[in-house]
């Protein structure tokens, strides 16, 4: 009960941090919102065109504002003096690293549900009949890079350069997921049958379930480093 009570109440302190702070709310939603002014301002796209371009420039927004809010997962314990704490917690500690998953997840998943209405907005995308492709796909590559975002925040925390060293360790490994996430989101915008690009939604699934157990393993060996 312990384990499962940690879990909860990690998730639950840090997702009431974010919204009452709005800090990282904030910066991601603007910097992603900078994004869509770019593309959209810069090229003249016709619907063909928008149907191949938009899977890249979607997750071009996804994965850099993950990496402003999953860079700073554990910034406020490290400011308060709290990681301490968690290696003193009676419980597995890959109980605090599930905590902070979940938590980065349902994260993630706020900023990037009111961020995609804004892409629809700016270049005028007809989705309403595919929003359940697009939220399964948004779901399971979100947690991905929740998983390795979370694992790598971790790491680097307590580095002078963690600005630096938190994106030249998460972009690499994240390769596959953004691979598998780009091409079923072009996939739904083209309009194919599921089982067309229904491989790349398993190719993510099997990349969440190792990027979690393996994280959850070695967790205690990066807390106490």
């Amino acid at each position: 009960m312990h384990f499962f009570n940690t879990i909860r109440w990690i998730a639950w302190k840090d997702l009431l941090s974010e919204v009452r702070n709005r800090e990282n709310i904030s910066s991601m939603f603007f910097f992603a919102l900078i994004v869509i002014f770019i593309f959209s301002f810069s090229f003249s796209l016709d619907p063909r065109t928008v149907q191949e371009v938009m899977p890249g420039i979607i997750w071009v927004a996804f994965g850099f504002t993950a990496i402003i809010g999953l860079g700073k997962s554990f910034l406020a314990e490290v400011h308060n003096d709290c990681m301490e704490y968690f290696q003193m917690l009676p419980v597995p500690k890959g109980a605090i690293y599930l905590g902070k998953f979940i938590g980065n997840v349902l994260f993630m998943l706020i900023v990037e549900t009111i961020l995609f209405p804004l892409f629809v907005l700016f270049f005028n995308l007809d989705v309403l009949e595919k929003f359940p492709q697009f939220l399964l796909i948004f779901g399971v590559a979100t947690v991905g890079l929740s998983a390795l975002g979370t694992l790598f925040s971790a790491l680097t925390v307590q580095v002078r350069a963690r600005e630096v060293m938190f994106p030249i360790l998460l972009l690499p490994m994240a390769v596959p997921i953004f691979i598998g996430a780009v091409e079923a989101t072009r996939g739904v915008f083209n309009g194919d049958a599921f089982a067309l690009y229904s491989h790349w939604i398993q190719l993510l699934v099997v990349f969440d379930v190792i990027f979690v157990i393996v994280s959850f393993w070695i967790f205690e060996f990066i807390l106490d480093f």
